[in-house]
């Protein structure tokens, strides 16, 4: 759930110029993580003419869309058919394809509709389907962590330990900014990987916290992945005062 989750946060950020090159990125993922391509597989295969719904779409100048299908099983194998064919195909689609997507002029505001209404079914429909695999493993039981720092050492507890929530009702984001802030200048020492899933995480921490409707799994996942990373003690402070800021949406 967590490399899904962040694979899938980089590709709805995705600049229109980078948008193809990262789609193939989250379709080798999926292609890659046995546990999700299967279950795509098990919905069947798509049996549209994808080249003609393609040259349909492209030509129709905003005026068509893709047709996604009636039932979930549809959905899933039809979008991930699209998606596979734009990257297997380097087609940037802010050039036509995403058109209908969105009346803007903007070619950001056409990947930002694409997503929204193509990309996202796929998304929502696999993050379903793992959460209900954990549920089935046990893997929903709440871990909290409890990180102190004494005399330089980091100590991390996950034992039926707990992290007192600040007293907070709301998210104030002025304060978040801060703290992500905090955290941003206390990762000096990361490694490269470490230093990529810290902004990663971070990203969709903002990201969700400011959106009308946050996503808890998101943010939790997000978490989680810091909760991961080993730093200095500074570092660590500011992941664990982050944390307790966001601990009451959780």
């Amino acid at each position: 759930m967590y490399d899904f989750n962040s694979i899938s946060s980089r590709l709805l950020q995705a600049d229109f110029n980078d948008y193809t090159n990262v789609l193939s990125k989250f379709i080798a993922f999926i292609k890659n993580t046995p546990i999700i391509i299967d279950y795509i597989i098990a919905c069947g295969v798509c049996d549209q003419d994808l080249k003609q719904e393609f040259d349909e779409v492209s030509r129709s100048y905003g005026r068509c869309i893709f047709s996604l299908g009636d039932t979930d099983e549809e959905e899933i194998r039809n979008v991930f058919a699209i998606l596979n064919y734009i990257a297997e195909n380097n087609i940037e689609i802010h050039l036509g394809v995403a058109f209908g997507y969105s009346s803007s002029k903007k070619y950001q505001d056409k990947i930002k509709g694409f997503n929204d209404r193509v990309v996202m079914v796929l998304i929502h429909h696999i993050e379903r389907y793992l959460t209900k695999i954990g549920i089935d493993m046990g893997v929903d039981e709440k871990i909290i962590y409890s990180i102190t720092v004494q005399n330089g050492q980091v100590n991390i507890a996950n034992d039926n330990a707990s992290i007192s929530a600040t007293n907070t009702v709301g998210i104030d984001t002025t304060q978040l900014e801060k703290l992500i802030q905090a955290v941003r200048k206390t990762a000096d020492g990361l490694s490269n990987e470490d230093a990529e899933i810290l902004n990663s995480n971070l990203e969709v921490i903002e990201e969700e916290i400011k959106s009308e409707n946050p996503r808890k799994g998101f943010i939790k996942t997000a978490v989680s992945g810091l909760k991961m990373l080993k730093g200095t003690a500074e570092f660590a402070a500011a992941i664990t005062a982050l944390i307790q800021f966001i601990n009451p949406l959780l």
